[in-house]
């Protein structure tokens, strides 16, 4: 009973951890990448615009591709929000 007690307090403090992100902000948002859209593989592919990662201590501009289109979803892009501490990526996702 005393593991089942204390295993569940484990998962319970694991995933209210996993909810707390801090983010990474900067002063400053970069400069959108420069590449070239390719022509569009097939009919019904929609574009998805690039993404900014995280890495080495600064946001990485990722090109963006065509996707086929996922059933019952639609493309949200990602945005810079801008608060008090700076701006940050909030990534581009399927809802």
């Amino acid at each position: 009973m005393k593991n089942i007690i204390l295993y569940t307090l484990v998962l319970i403090l694991f995933f209210s951890a996993t909810g707390c992100t801090s983010g990474h902000y900067v002063a400053t948002r970069p400069a959108p990448g420069m590449y070239s859209r390719p022509p569009r593989p097939y009919p019904n592919y929609i574009w998805v615009d690039g993404n900014y990662y995280w890495r080495g201590g600064r946001y990485v501009h990722r090109p963006g591709y065509w996707a086929a289109p996922r059933p019952h979803r639609v493309w949200a892009p990602g945005v810079w929000i801008r608060t008090p501490r700076g701006y940050y990526w909030r990534r581009g996702h399927w809802r």
